[in-house]
């Protein structure tokens, strides 16, 4: 049996996973009732996909913040909190762990987000990590003052603004994956392709399909 089964960092790895899984699920709506409104908008229950919309929104933000949260470190080696976020994934990957990643994996991951270091092994994923998240600060940094002022306390005075672009939630969400997937990998369960069980988007279209709504699109253009 694979010793990193049912470790911390295959522990972490599985939270993580089942955050990507209520994003993956959260943009699937959002999206197929934008691109469907006006058919909706026609038909029956217009203020409960308005409202359900609204809340996609809300969803989105907060779980992008549990995917990209970090652990923040307290005396004696500690975090103030355990995560299931990639940083918590990477903190549990340091020790030795990483190195029952593939090489080549790190590799390909490392060339698809980009970076111009010399690096190998966990140095190489981390600064991969780094730079993505100052490529996305604001994204990153809007979804966290939504999630602490509007959605988890409703901050007195504070006017919520919109959430990212669609196409920009994509992006962090599939950068979560492929994250999840390469450690997922190493450890030889799995792993789980989130982008391809989308059984909530199938649900609703049909839904969607049986409320009198026609060509029923389940892509964002």
């Amino acid at each position: 049996m694979n010793a990193m089964i049912n470790s911390e960092m295959d522990n972490k790895n599985i939270g993580l996973l089942k955050n990507l899984w209520r994003l993956r699920q959260t943009l699937d709506v959002h999206c197929l009732i934008s691109m469907n409104a006006a058919a909706i908008n026609r038909g029956v229950g217009k203020s409960f996909f308005t409202f359900l919309e609204m809340s996609c929104q809300h969803l989105m933000a907060l779980y992008i913040c549990r995917v990209f949260e970090e652990e923040v470190p307290v005396s004696g080696g500690k975090v103030r909190y355990e995560l299931d976020s990639i940083g918590g994934v990477l903190r549990a990957m340091d020790g030795g762990k990483a190195s029952v990643l593939d090489s080549d994996r790190i590799g390909g991951f490392v060339e698809k987000y980009g970076t111009d270091s010399d690096e190998c092994g966990l140095a190489a994923i981390s600064t991969v990590i780094k730079e993505f998240r100052q490529q996305h600060h604001e994204a990153l940094s809007g979804c966290k003052t939504l999630r602490d002022k509007w959605i988890a306390h409703g901050e007195s005075g504070f006017t919520a603004k919109g959430a990212p672009s669609y196409g920009l939630m994509e992006r962090l969400f599939n950068f979560g994956l492929d994250f999840y997937m390469l450690v997922s990998q190493a450890v030889g369960v799995g792993p789980v392709d989130l982008n391809r069980d989308r059984k909530v988007r199938t649900s609703l279209k049909r839904t969607l399909e049986k409320l009198g709504c026609e060509d029923v699109r389940t892509e964002m253009t």
